[in-house]
This record gives C-alpha cells, sequence and structure tokens, in this order.
C-alpha cells in the first residue's frame, strides 16, 4: 500500500528541537508524505530553523498571532492534501518505521467508518521512563469509547487517521487548556474503530513548556470535557462515570479547591461504592489540602 499522508505540526518558540523533530520525520522508512509545519506566531528563531530545512515535502505556514496548538492543528488540517493524517510535536521523536508500520494497519477495502490507527510510545518525565498504553485490564483497539472515557492512554503524535474523521466531528477543541486530544479521542470513539500498534515508535519528552503542567488548567480542562460530554458519561454507565468524576475530583484537591473536590468524590462514590481508589481520595479529602497531597506523594513513590 502506498498511500499518501499528511504529517502536520504545530510549533511555537522551539527552535532547540524542533530540527531533530522534524528530522525523525524525514528519515521515515515510509516516505510517500507531505510535511505542514505550522508556526505559531513564534517569536524566537523557530521560522529560520524550518526554512533552513530544504526537503520539497516540507510546507511551512505561519499565523500572525498565537492561537495555541488545536488551533495550529486545526489549520494544518485545512490544508492537507492527503487522505490519511498523522500528527507529530515539535520537541518529540518518531522511531523511523513508525509510518510504515501504520500504513500496513490501513485496511484495503475500506468500509465506511475507517479506524484511528496509534501507537504506544515512551514517555520521558522527570528523569523516568514509562511505557503507554500499559498493560492494565482495558480494551485498547476496536470500539475503546468507554475505555476512553476512565482517562486516555493515546497521544496526538502517534495517531494516524482519515481526514474525514476530523472533519465529521470538527476536529481539534480550540478551548481546552489541556487535554485536547483526549477530548477529540471521546467524540471520534464514539463514532470510530481504533487499532492499536503494540510498540514504542514515538519518543514524547514531558517538558514544562511544551504543554503547561498547571493544576489549574488541568481542572480547567476536566471541567470543559465535563460539561461538553456528560450525557456520554451517563450513557456510558455509572462504572465509568464515576471514573471520570473520581479523576475530576482528585485534581480538584491537588489544585488546593478540596471543598469541590470533595462534592465531585461524593459523587463518584454515590456512583461507584466498589472503587477503592475513590474511597481512599474521598476519605484523604476530609482531612484539607496538605493531607491529601501527602497521601497521593507517598502513593506515588
Amino acid at each position: 500500500m502506498n498511500e499518501f499522508v499528511s504529517v502536520i505540526m504545530p510549533v511555537y518558540n522551539r527552535q532547540d528541537t524542533v530540527k531533530q523533530a522534524i528530522e525523525s520525520i524525514l528519515e521515515q522508512t515510509y516516505s510517500n508524505f507531505e510535511l505542514i509545519v505550522i508556526d505559531d506566531a513564534s517569536t524566537d528563531n523557530t521560522a529560520n530553523v524550518v526554512r533552513t530545512l530544504t526537503d520539497e515535502r516540507i510546507r511551512f505556514y505561519s499565523h500572525k498571532r498565537n492561537l495555541g496548538g488545536s488551533a495550529a492543528r486545526n489549520t494544518g488540517v485545512k490544508q492537507a492534501k492527503a487522505k490519511w493524517i498523522a500528527f507529530q510535536d515539535s520537541d518529540d521523536m518518531w522511531r523511523k518505521d513508525k509510518l510504515e508500520k501504520q500504513v500496513a494497519c490501513i485496511p484495503k477495502q475500506l468500509d465506511d467508518k475507517p479506524p484511528i490507527i496509534y501507537t504506544s510510545f515512551y514517555r520521558f518525565k522527570n528523569g523516568k521512563k514509562e511505557y503507554i498504553p500499559n498493560k492494565d485490564s482495558r480494551k485498547k483497539q476496536g470500539n475503546i469509547h468507554k475505555e476512553l472515557i476512565e482517562g486516555n492512554f493515546i497521544s496526538t503524535q502517534t495517531v494516524m487517521l482519515a481526514k474525514e474523521c476530523l472533519e465529521e466531528v470538527g476536529g481539534f477543541a480550540e478551548d481546552m487548556p489541556r487535554f485536547q486530544d483526549w477530548e477529540l479521542w471521546i467524540r471520534l470513539s464514539e463514532k470510530y474503530p481504533f487499532i492499536w500498534v503494540d510498540e514504542p515508535l514515538v519518543d514524547v519528552y514531558y517538558s514544562e513548556g511544551s504543554i503547561s503542567s498547571s493544576q489549574d488548567k488541568i481542572v480547567i480542562a476536566y471541567e470543559n470535557i465535563l460539561q461538553k460530554h456528560k450525557q456520554r458519561f451517563q450513557k456510558a454507565g455509572s462504572k465509568y462515570y464515576a471514573s471520570y468524576l473520581c479523576s475530576y475530583g482528585h485534581n480538584l484537591c491537588l489544585a488546593g479547591d478540596v471543598k469541590k473536590g470533595r462534592e465531585i468524590l461524593f459523587q463518584a462514590y454515590r456512583l461507584n461504592n466498589k472503587s477503592v481508589k475513590c474511597f481512599v481520595s474521598l476519605m484523604s479529602s476530609m482531612f484539607g489540602t496538605r493531607f491529601y497531597k501527602q497521601i497521593y506523594s507517598y502513593y506515588n513513590r
């Protein structure tokens, strides 16, 4: 199969990493692609670094003002010439056979539901290397809508999908301060099947600047997702809705809003009183933010 692929890379103030990230795409064993780089109004030397790369497959666009990663990806989707779209970030690395192995997963006969094809990845954070998705009991391919309500295990840089899928659901939500990918997968998984390539074909480097680690933004993102998808969560069933509320309440407690966090955790526990995680979180919230964070740190050692 020799499908043409549009690879979309948003970039903002990544003069030190963008060249290496682009080269990891240009060096793919699968070569039938275009690379669309969207500079989201960088204020450093990023644009000049990109322009030094003369590969004819590169197409470069610039926003006049900073609109955020979701808007940049949506701009790239609009400019894409290919039926299939993949994403890369400007500070991460693709393994050389990443595209080749994903293209090989495209069914020869496509019905009206083309699959979203994603791979495993290594996440490098705080000196630790983590394989994602981990080997828990959640289903990882096929219809995984309910599994994604429980939590995200798919990173944007690992995904390849048909352009028509994004056009149908509306692309990336530009009002999300965090979890733009998770919110999109929730919408897509309601309509399309997923195929999982269980190999670490992307290296994702977590840094303070790549995506803000602000706890306040995390809480806002949880609230936005709840407002957008509450009916979907309720439809999925109490177990899945409770799992989402438990994560939301937990993050409220970490952000210092223990009162609201406790209220959300209590809602979660009422929906699923068999969840040990929810029970421990709820009990810990009774003793305030400091105690809650201490318990959280203890269990994450």
